[in-house]
């Protein structure tokens, strides 16, 4: 009977044991709690930093999100998948949490007031924290929010760059009035507003129409912006689409510029164009003029699918750094074969020779260098070339 509890007990323990699990609890971003003069309370904030912010020098635009308790992973997600391409510039997300009984003070009977906390508190202490680019902020708001953001625009339209409205609810004649008597009055705005609504959302379709009607009446030339109205979403995923939307919109001059021919990079502009661009980039966000590795090579694999050396030659001189900043032999075996057949020998030669420097041990690039003096006719250093590639594992 013992050694059957025994035996019992054992079991037990090693059940347990093999199907222990460790939990890692992952959290994005911090909720810090600050005080306001302005509004006599206690406000929950949630930030979220670039995961390159620590290592970066770079200032950062702000993305404000308000009811940020569902929306604030909305404008994070689209950084963490597109971030690691350069397909968007590093943010700073700011998450303002509101509780369902307050959200009709704050943004419609105390709506001025929210607005006062916005432009004297919580954004002087956001620049003051952290390392922003002040000129780069954008509001992205629902429903009640959202009205609230047309309102803010109205009265205070360079507070924030940016102004992404979803589903706008309670969006009142006088904020559209109010909308249109701020265009009078300004020349030109450096701004953009996405509003958006679904089909669905009968209830909100005359007002934001009104929005739209004015824009096209008023804002001319005065103020970018964009009206969309979905008929494949309803009043809450138009939170999903508007700031995807609205963030790739915001931000459509960051990413490297994508060629998918020569004749389109001509028709463009061609070099000076492309430098123009990468200049007035560095400009808005604070960060390099050159034009970005990813579109240099862009136009040299261009210019090799083409099988343009005219052009492959002019990018080179434009570009003298990039054909020798790879970390891989194979590009240097890819760009050194359209130099060998266009016979440019001697360009070949010296192109092989500084990829070996960096890959010594590259059967890739020796075999290379083989063929290149088999080309030229030099026999005996074709088999040197060959043998050293048949020596490297």
């Amino acid at each position: 009977m013992k050694n059957s509890i025994l035996v019992f007990l054992f079991l037990i323990c090693f059940t347990n044991s093999a199907f222990t699990q460790k939990e890692t609890h992952h959290i994005v971003g911090k909720t810090i709690r600050l005080h306001s003069e302005v509004l006599n309370q206690e406000r929950e904030i949630q930030i979220y930093l670039p995961e390159d912010y620590h290592t970066s020098k770079e200032k950062c635009p702000v993305i404000y999100v308000f009811d940020s308790q569902k929306y604030f992973l909305n404008a994070v997600a689209y950084q963490q998948n597109l971030r690691f391409q350069d397909e968007t510039p590093g943010y700073i997300v700011v998450g303002i949490k509101t509780k369902d009984n307050e959200r009709s003070k704050l943004y419609n009977a105390e709506s001025s007031v929210f607005s006062d906390y916005l432009e004297k508190e919580l954004l002087p202490y956001i620049d003051n924290s952290y390392r922003t680019l002040p000129s780069e902020r954008v509001f992205f708001g629902w429903q009640r929010a959202a009205s609230f953001g047309i309102e803010v625009l109205a009265s205070k339209p360079n507070l924030f760059k940016g102004y992404f409205i979803a589903s706008p609810t309670f969006l009142s004649p006088e904020r559209i009035s109010n909308v249109g008597k701020m265009l009078e009055k300004s020349a030109l705005l450096d701004n953009y507003l996405y509003f958006t609504l679904g089909d669905v959302e009968a209830w909100s379709i005359d007002n934001t129409d009104s929005l739209s009607k004015l824009l096209k009446k008023k804002a001319n030339n005065k103020l970018k912006w964009k009206y969309d109205l979905f008929d494949n979403e309803n009043h809450y995923s138009t939170t999903i689409v508007t700031m995807n939307k609205g963030l790739k919109s915001f931000f459509k001059d960051y990413p490297p510029i994508r060629y998918y021919s020569l004749a389109v990079f001509n028709k463009s502009g061609g070099i000076e164009s492309l430098k123009e661009r990468f200049k007035n980039r560095g400009e808005r966000y604070q960060t390099s003029k050159e034009v970005h590795n990813s579109t240099q090579r862009y136009l040299f694999l261009l210019a090799v699918r083409e099988n343009n050396f005219l052009v492959f030659r002019e990018l080179e001189k434009e570009f003298p750094n990039f054909l020798t900043s790879f970390s891989r032999d194979n590009m240097f075996e890819r760009f050194g074969q359209f130099y060998v057949k266009h016979k440019a020998y001697r360009n070949a030669l010296q192109y092989y020779k500084i990829g070996l420097q960096k890959f010594p041990k590259s059967n890739l690039l020796y075999t290379s260098l083989g063929d290149l003096y088999k080309a030229q006719g030099n026999k005996k250093k074709a088999e040197e070339a060959y043998k050293k590639a048949s020596a490297i594992n």
